[in-house]
Formats: C-alpha cells, structure tokens, sequence
C-alpha cells in the first residue's frame, strides 16, 4: 500500500495542473481514470489491513469507528475545505490538488507507523 500511495501522490497535483491548463474532455477522462486505477488498487487492502488493527472482540467497533470518523472528516469536509482554499489567490483552481496531496502525505504518514501487530493473539 506504500508503494501505491507514493505512485498516488506524485502525480496528483501534476493531475490538476494538467486539468486547469488544458481542460478538454480527453484529459478529464484521461486524469480521472489513472487516478481512479491508482485508488482502486490502494483501497483494495485497506479493509484487510485496517481489520488486522484490532483484536476480533473489538474488531467491528474499532473498523466501523475509524473508517466512518476518516470518511467523515477527510471525505465529507473536503468539498468545503477545498472551496475555503480555492479562495486564496496562490491556490486558486488547484486547491483540490493540495488537499490531495495532503490527504494523501497523511495516508502514507499513518501507513508508515502501524506497527505490525497480530490482533488475533489478543482474543486467544
């Protein structure tokens, strides 16, 4: 998942550069699916990897708690967070290309300090 979520951040702001100097359909479309086969191949894990973070007797509570609070903050604030940044004048129209970079540096942070645990030793 490391490896993918470097490949994830370097060419996003890349993505929205391209994106607010050339914005034809073909680029859209072109941007939209690297991305998307980027996060596709990312998300793959992730419920394996988050599922392990836990011990069976807390697992649900603990996934169900951290996924849905992550959602919430990073997914359900970043339309608002990106509009509040599109109003600086340095940002402009690539805000949504910082946040993501970001998100993602963030992401990679957190992937990088989960120790390896074995949760089911915990509930045996």
């Amino acid at each position: 998942m490391i490896a993918v979520g470097l490949l994830i951040l370097f060419p996003v702001f890349p993505a929205f550069l391209l994106l607010t100097m050339i914005p034809v359909p073909a680029v859209i479309v072109l941007s939209v699916f690297s991305l998307a086969v980027l996060k596709a191949i990312y998300f793959g894990p992730l419920a394996a990897l988050m599922s392990e973070l836990f011990p069976p007797a807390t697992r649900a509570t603990g996934l169900g708690l951290s996924y849905n609070i992550g959602v919430a903050v990073f997914g359900g604030m970043g339309p608002a967070i990106m509009t509040w940044l599109g109003g600086f004048a340095l940002l402009g129209d690539l805000a949504p290309g910082y946040y993501l970079t970001v998100v993602c540096s963030l992401s990679l942070w957190a992937l990088m300090t989960i120790r390896r645990t074995s949760a089911d030793s915990h509930g045996a």
